[in-house]
C-alpha cells in the first residue's frame, strides 16, 4: 500500500507491503510536483492508497487526478473523526480537526501507554493533548519556526483572524480558532515550552512528550522536558487506520 501525508509545505509517502516500509518520497509544491509523484508510483506494485491531506481545493484536485491514473477508486482519503481505535477527538465539531493531527493522536494512543503531549513542528506547529484513556483534551496551532506571520495566515486562508475566539488562552482550543496562539511580541519557538509546562498539568500522572515535524529538533533543544523524536508519527497512525 501507498501512505500520502500531503502537509502545508510538504508531500510525503511511503511504500508499504507485507507490514514494512519499502521506499519513501517526498517533495515540495512546486510547478510539476504531481508528475514527479506520479513518477515515483507508476513503477511500483501497490494497489491501494491511503491519503492523509490538508491540501487546499486547487492542489487537492490535482492529487486526485495524479492518483486516478495509478489507482482509478482505489484510493481512500482519511478524515478526522468523532473517535477511533480508542480515541476520541476532543473538537466541538470533530471533522474540523486537521486530519495530520489526527493521525497523530491515533499513532500516539498506541505508541505511549499513558498521557502524551504531541507536537508536530513543520510549517504550522501544532500542541495537542492527549489522556491515558483516548480523550483528547485539543491543543493549541501557532506559526512553525520559520513561518513568517503573514505565510501563517495563508495556510490558514479560510479563518477568520478577527474571530473573537483567536485569542491568548490558558485553555486547550477545541476548535480551530480557539487553538490558534499568536503571540506579536514572542516567536512560537519562545511560547512553546510555557505553554508545554502550563498544559502538562492537566495530567494526573507525567506526560510523555512526543515530537515530529521538520523542526523537531530544534523544538527539543528548546523544550525544559525530555522528548521523543517520532518522524513518522502521522504515518504510524495511518497505517493503524489502514489495517483495520
Amino acid at each position: 500500500m501507498i501512505l500520502l501525508d500531503c502537509g502545508n509545505s510538504q508531500l510525503k509517502a511511503q511504500w508499504h507491503t507485507a507490514g514494512q516500509l519499502q521506499a519513501s518520497y517526498s517533495c515540495g509544491y512546486n510547478q510539476d510536483w504531481t508528475q514527479r509523484l506520479g513518477l515515483w508510483l507508476q513503477d511500483l506494485p501497490a494497489k491501494h492508497c491511503y491519503v492523509a491531506s490538508v491540501l487546499d481545493a486547487t492542489r487537492g484536485a490535482r492529487l486526485e487526478q495524479c492518483l486516478k491514473q495509478k489507482f482509478d477508486t482505489a484510493v481512500t482519503s482519511f478524515v478526522s473523526m468523532p473517535r477511533a481505535l480508542g480515541v476520541t477527538n476532543g473538537y466541538r465539531e470533530p471533522e474540523r480537526l486537521g486530519v495530520d493531527r489526527w493521525m497523530a493522536l491515533i499513532a500516539a494512543s498506541e505508541l505511549v501507554r499513558g498521557d502524551a503531549v504531541i507536537i508536530d513542528a513543520g510549517s504550522a506547529m501544532t500542541l495537542d493533548l492527549l489522556r491515558a484513556d483516548g480523550t483528547h483534551l485539543g491543543g493549541a496551532i501557532l506559526p512553525g519556526i520559520n513561518t513568517s506571520l503573514d505565510a501563517f495566515k495563508r495556510i490558514f486562508e479560510h479563518i477568520d483572524f478577527d474571530h473573537p475566539a483567536i485569542a491568548e488562552t490558558k485553555e486547550p482550543g477545541c476548535s480551530t480558532e480557539e487553538a490558534i496562539h499568536i503571540n506579536y511580541t514572542h516567536n512560537s519557538i519562545e511560547l512553546l515550552p510555557g505553554l508545554v509546562n502550563r498544559w502538562t498539568s492537566y495530567f494526573d500522572n507525567k506526560a510523555t512528550i512526543l515530537l515530529a515535524g521538520g523542526n523537531a529538533v530544534e523544538v527539543q533543544r528548546e523544550l525544559q522536558e525530555p522528548a521523543r523524536i517520532v518522524p513518522d508519527l502521522v504515518f504510524l497512525g495511518m497505517a493503524r487506520l489502514a489495517a483495520q
